[in-house]
């Protein structure tokens, strides 16, 4: 069990960050008798110089160099196997380098947990399932110390989660799911059971509900038969409900009784939670108050799932945050990386070098908003239709890490079109586009309008404004055409338009696939935005065909569904960190430039990237490109693997 992190100096043991997530001391003379056997290890011959230090007789402690000046310890208590604690300082002291090229000391100091990411933490994963009205939601929001819902029952569509808040407890991430139990989306269990560690399994303690639990029972161990689940005997204050104990005889599964209502519960139900959690994963819960074992912690979206790679990757600009573009999949290919292709200080003092102008200064994001681009960038896309003169948003698709209110949006749009009219005309007879763009929050936003629909396009700036309006209108003629039929029989809900957002990711694609990208899946992604059961099924049968399929191409050709289709769920799955892509990269490989540098790339790697891509036209392999640049092939492998990925760079040999 890792107890304690710590980046010190090699020089002198001076701290520069330490993180203790147990009650477990490391103290500065421990400190010392580290740094004295870590040195023994360079004059002795025949010893790996990654060997485990032991201090104190209680101490294991694991170490990988960060660019020759300081050293990344995990110090744990003994119990880990050491090949797998091994793997993850490296991949630690890794991700350390490569956050502190473009970032400053105090960077690391403020980011470490974050850059680590999973490496030390665990996300242990909750699953609520119930009918509708057991109070799973109420169930959720007495577990984050909140009031319960304003106003009475509302149903959970699809599914739930606090992404803003999870529980921490030592190293472990708990964050919780809450499942709507109704039929219809039950086809999408095997999808989000994907990665859970605990079911909780919601009743309201009355006969009629615990026999339809018992039916939910047996379909959730069809879904997840080796998963450990525990019955919630909720309402146990209604004078109807069940007892406890009885639930338990006809349920067959661990019972224990709750009012989910009372807060003087709250405790009971965490400490039954992290006694759940602790027994899972096979470590003592401290007899403690709960206010010393566990941490609520906001924003925690940026730790990874299970299995994800770099967090730093989300933190550090210009790297991408999903798992295969910045670590390699296999232990073997780790070790070679550890050793050379991430570039030391050293390293990334010759790419700077090789570069003829300095980097300019990051652009914050409110700025980058207002300014003036040579290519736009897209946000965000949101297809919108009236529903009884009011605007419902059909789908939204983010293109961006940035958060908006899809709702706001959307009521903006419409009531600009009831007062001017997205399509007005001027005094004089002509067609005007006034209204067809509109700022909001620094951006701006094209609109586009058909008879039944509007798309609403959220950009950085207006440098491809004609091509990216000419794809909005074309869209909006197939969406039109698709559901011309619809409109005498339209019940108003807007869920049955979900699927043209395959249409949608055809033309203007959230990230670039190529045919040879290899796919894999992740244990556990962010919940999905969909009510369509076809939208869902589509993902649920291409994430169930990857695991027989190495290749994106050879995935489109297993799959009796349409192409765009495939590449649109693969696409979806990405951004909701459901899956990664890889791609293999050889000194002689042959690449092809596609698109430009980025700022963030070129902040975090130097001008000399920028020539990179012009170099490669196809003709030379990479070995000879780097040649011409005189620098360090391993570290442009590197940086060739992510443009590729973004779609900047193509293999073409």
């Amino acid at each position: 069990m890792i107890h304690n992190v710590l980046l010190i100096e090699k020089a002198d043991g001076n701290v520069v960050v330490r993180t203790r997530f147990w009650k477990i001391d490391f103290l500065d003379d421990d400190i010392r008798e580290f740094l004295a056997g870590y040195m023994d290890l360079y004059t002795t011959e025949g010893l790996a110089q990654d060997t485990p230090v032991f201090v104190a007789e209680k101490h294991k402690i694991f170490h990988g160099s960060v660019d020759g000046d300081m050293v990344l310890l995990l110090v744990t208590d003994g119990r880990d196997e050491d090949r797998v604690i091994q793997h993850r300082v490296r991949e630690g002291a890794a991700r350390v380098s490569t956050a502190l090229r473009g970032n400053s000391i105090g960077y690391i100091r403020d980011n470490l947990d974050d850059i680590l990411g999973e490496l030390i933490f665990t996300r242990f994963k909750v699953s609520f399932v119930g009918s509708g009205g057991v109070g799973k939601s109420t169930l959720l929001r007495l577990l984050f110390g909140k009031e319960p819902a304003p106003g009475g029952y509302v149903p959970t569509i699809n599914v739930a989660v606090d992404s803003s808040e999870t529980i921490q407890f030592g190293t472990f991430l708990v964050t919780v799911w809450d499942f709507a139990g109704q039929a219809v989306f039950q086809d999408l269990w095997s999808f989000y059971f994907s990665g859970t560690d605990v079911i909780f399994l919601i009743t309201d303690s009355s006969f009629r509900n615990v026999m339809q639990t018992k039916s939910l029972l047996r379909n959730i161990r069809k879904e997840a038969p080796a998963v450990p689940l525990f019955i919630i005997a909720n309402k146990q204050d209604l004078p109807e409900s069940m007892k406890a104990d009885k639930i338990k005889r006809l349920l067959g599964a661990p019972t224990f009784a709750m009012v989910a209502t009372d807060k003087s519960r709250r405790e009971e139900f965490i400490r039954l939670m992290l006694e759940v959690a602790a027994k899972t994963v096979g470590v003592t819960l401290p007899d403690l108050p709960i206010s010393e074992m566990i941490t609520v912690r906001r924003g925690t979206e940026e730790i990874d799932q299970p299995g994800a790679q770099p967090t730093a990757a989300a933190s550090t600009p210009g790297l991408a945050s999903s798992g295969f573009e910045t670590v390699p999949y296999t232990d073997s290919s780790i070790e070679a990386i550890s050793e050379t292709p991430i570039p030391t200080s050293t390293q990334a003092a010759k790419i700077a070098e090789a570069a003829e102008t300095e980097i300019e200064p990051a652009v914050s994001k409110q700025v980058v908003a207002k300014a003036v681009h040579d290519r736009s960038k897209i946000l965000h896309l949101l297809l919108i239709i009236q529903k009884e003169g009011m605007p419902d948003v059909a789908f939204h698709l983010k293109y961006a890490d940035d958060e908006i209110d899809k709702n706001a949006v959307a009521s903006l749009i419409s009531a600009l079109d009831s007062f001017g009219g997205i399509d007005a005309e001027s005094p004089e007879g002509s067609s005007t586009d006034a209204l067809e763009t509109i700022e909001h929050e620094g951006n701006l936003v094209m609109i586009e309008k058909s008879k039944h629909f509007m798309l609403a396009l959220i950009v950085t700036n207006d440098s491809e404004e004609d091509e990216q309006r000419s794809t909005l209108t074309s869209l909006l003629f197939e969406i039109e055409q698709k559901y011309q039929d619809i409109w005498d029989s339209w019940n108003g809900n807007a869920d049955v338009f979900e699927p043209t957002i395959f249409n949608v990711l055809v033309r203007m694609p959230v990230k670039p696939i190529s045919f040879d990208y290899i796919v894999r899946s992740r244990e556990a992604g962010k919940p999905l935005p969909f009510k369509n059961r076809d939208v869902g099924q589509a993902i649920v049968a291409v994430k169930s065909a990857i695991e027989s399929n190495d290749t994106i191409g050879g995935l489109v050709r297993s799959l009796d569904l349409p192409r765009e289709t495939v590449l649109g769920c693969l696409q979806i799955m990405n951004q909701y960190g459901w899956i990664d892509f890889k791609v293999e990269l050889s000194p002689t490989s042959h690449l092809k430039k596609l698109g430009q540098v980025d700022e963030d790339t070129q902040k975090a790697y130097g001008n000399v990237v920028v020539k990179f891509v012009d170099l490669c036209d196809g003709t030379l392999p990479l070995q000879d490109v780097v040649r011409k640049l005189n620098v360090s092939l391993p570290a442009m492998k590197f940086v060739a693997t992510k443009l590729v990925l973004d779609g900047v760079l193509e293999v073409v040999a």
